[in-house]
């Protein structure tokens, strides 16, 4: 029997004192009624603790959870079945089904039973407040004997049960352009050129492109600045970029900018997987997902389990994880959930996506999270580098939720 503790409760250890004083006094002042009585107080402890040790339950526990996959935030129901299978057994029981500390305290219930077998079923509610996998249990049970002076504990036979927290999810609508289909507004991608792997697409100059993509050709027919496109047009992919590394967030836990961006990253990948387009996320260490060529409908699910499990990385800048260059697929459009910048984490962002169509960064609005004035400056250059370079920065306070965030990110975007 795992965990198996036993000893006597305040009450018995009371009655095994001063049963054991009154036969002594008793017996000194030469009084043999009162000593006996003294040693029936003295016995009926250890009478107890010989019975709960004697004639335990012989207890089996069945749990379940619904869901036992489900968003931060959410409540999950457990519920529990206990067995006794020993007829000659009256006791009083306590259980506490073990919780880890992220999902609150351990749940607690007691039972009063009589002889003969039998089933009861209890439950109760979980807050679910931190991601993650987490195992609920074992039930521990803890054996009063009819009088309460003794007890024992055991763990009671069964599994524990797995419950996987995700990161929260938003809906989150979508650019006018598209779904990821790199248009945007009115600088609407052209190809030129017949289908194949030489084909280019252009749009319009925007500000912030660099003269390097400029289509000098295409922009003496049109009579305007048109930049270049090299990518497929009917190619629907998106990397989202979500920033991972601990050290670039502001708080902990599930109320910390990494948990927001992570959040914003699951959010966005499953609006595109329900759609059946090709998504990659990217962390600091590395992708984290990417599409496996014909799956379908388990790619969701994939991508929850994957996310849930990503651990905050220990790298200082983002160059590491952009230096490979397929890091990025071949996706014309990416987003990025970032954390405080550097100008190194900048340049290492603007030279791996030099080639890509439309890309959008939310990141922290330092000055709002009230953070260090050196911490603010540096933060606001590495963000005026990447606005500079062609990207669309929108960021996000300390109350802004993922759709507000992101619904500033979209108008900004649509409106240039």
């Amino acid at each position: 029997m795992r965990g198996f503790r036993f000893g006597l409760t305040g009450r018995g250890l009371a009655m095994l004192v001063f049963g054991g004083l009154i036969a002594t006094g008793a017996s000194l002042i030469g009084e043999p009624d009162l000593a006996w009585v003294g040693v029936f107080v003295t016995c009926l402890p250890v009478v107890g603790l010989v019975v709960v040790l004697a004639l335990p339950p012989r207890l089996t526990c069945e749990r379940s959870v619904a869901p036992d996959s489900l968003p931060v935030g959410e409540m999950a129901r457990v519920r529990l079945s206990v067995t006794s299978n020993r007829t000659a057994s009256f006791s009083a029981l306590g259980f506490r089904d073990r919780l880890p500390d992220a999902l609150g305290r351990d749940a607690t219930f007691e039972l009063i039973r009589g002889l003969g077998r039998w089933r009861q079923a209890a439950g109760y509610d979980v807050a679910t407040r931190q991601r993650g996998h987490f195992q609920i249990g074992p039930l521990r049970v803890r054996n009063l004997d009819a009088f309460g002076v003794a007890w024992r504990s055991w763990q009671a036979t069964g599994d524990t049960t797995s419950l996987r927290v995700t990161p929260r999810l938003w809906a989150l609508s979508l650019p006018k352009g598209g779904r990821a289909s790199g248009a945007s507004g009115d600088a609407t991608p052209q190809r030129i050129g017949n289908a194949g792997t030489d084909d280019v697409l252009v749009r319009e100059h925007r500000h912030g492109d660099g003269m390097r993509r400029v289509h000098w050709k295409m922009s003496a027919k049109r009579g305007e600045l048109m930049v270049r496109l090299e990518e497929q047009p009917w190619d629907p992919a998106m990397t989202i970029i979500v920033d991972t590394r601990v050290a670039a967030h502001i708080g902990s836990g599930p109320e910390s900018t990494l948990e927001w961006v992570l959040s914003l990253g699951a959010s966005l990948a499953t609006e595109l997987l329900r759609d059946r387009l090709r998504v990659s996320l990217l962390g600091a260490d590395g992708v984290i997902f990417r599409p496996i060529n014909g799956e379908s409908t388990g790619a969701a699910t994939r991508l929850l389990a994957t996310v849930t499990d990503v651990e905050p990385s220990g790298r200082a800048f983002l160059e590491d994880c952009l230096a490979d260059p397929d890091a990025l697929g071949t996706a014309r459009t990416v987003v990025a959930g970032l954390g405080l910048l550097h100008s190194r984490d900048a340049a290492a962002l603007v030279a791996a996506t030099a080639r890509v169509a439309d890309i959008d960064a939310l990141v922290p609005d330092a000055r709002a999270f009230r953070l260090p004035a050196d911490v603010v400056v540096a933060h606001e250059k590495a963000c005026r580098l990447l606005t500079t370079s062609g990207w669309n920065v929108a960021t996000f306070g300390p109350e802004a939720t993922v759709p507000q965030g992101w619904g500033r990110l979209v108008a900004q975007r649509e409106a240039r």
